[in-house]
């Protein structure tokens, strides 16, 4: 299992390195546009540097054709490292440009899948993520869980390197159920996996151990005794 952040945030990033076990970082133009870095790259080696390289880059191109996705490919790969996985929708185009980056050996990511067969193809073409858009999915009626127990399948059998990255997710319930169902990886917001371990109810219980222990020893922790 993998846990990525899905944010360009960098002081979202530095807290959430420090109490998760972060294995990437995925943005995309949206998530970008929420930070609106005067420096696109430079923003980006300021993530790098923040991850201390110990998790890679997903970064998206910025064109629908096919000739244009290769070129920010390069230029992506050029300014960030060859560790970066380039983000690549699939599409007619994407298909296109996914199956020319991995066979020259870069890192892929396809993303923007809606379908089992979109996934199928973009594992044939050589991606190393297929990303899952699970609350979209949702949202138009489909079900994304399906969609990822069959392209878990898909996966075990062709004995590749592919994995299913879990997306596009509105609460804990969806991200959990995105592992249940087979996807290896799943990249959530900050506030998702900080929800996660802080509602309510565990709250209420580490309060009143917390008031047990002070009614026993004071403020001493265990250490201090």
């Amino acid at each position: 299992m993998e846990l990525m952040l899905d944010t360009a945030n960098i002081d979202e990033i530095t807290e959430g390195i420090g109490w998760l076990p972060v294995s990437g970082i995925t943005t995309n133009p949206t998530i970008l546009k929420r930070e609106r870095p005067a420096d696109f790259f430079a923003h980006l080696k300021k993530i790098k540097s923040v991850c201390k390289n110990i998790c890679p880059l997903h970064v998206q191109v910025s064109s629908g054709r096919c000739d244009e996705m290769l070129d920010d490919a390069e230029r992506i790969i050029r300014e960030l490292g060859s560790d970066t996985f380039v983000k690549i929708p699939v599409t007619q185009d994407g298909l296109a440009a996914i199956k020319a980056l991995s066979a020259t050996g870069r890192h892929v990511t396809a993303t923007a899948v809606y379908s089992t067969v979109q996934g199928a193809l973009a594992m044939m073409s050589g991606a190393n993520y297929i990303a899952v858009y699970y609350n979209r999915i949702m949202n138009i009626g489909s079900d994304p869980d399906r969609v990822i127990r069959e392209l878990s399948g898909l996966t075990a059998s062709s004995n590749g390197d592919c994995k299913i990255l879990g997306a596009s997710f509105k609460n804990t319930g969806q991200l959990v159920a995105a592992f249940v169902n087979g996807a290896e990886s799943c990249t959530a917001s900050c506030d998702i996996l900080k929800s996660g371990a802080n509602f309510g109810s565990v709250r209420d219980a580490v309060d009143a151990f917390n008031r047990d222990w002070k009614s026993m020893y004071g403020d001493k922790t265990i250490a201090k005794l």
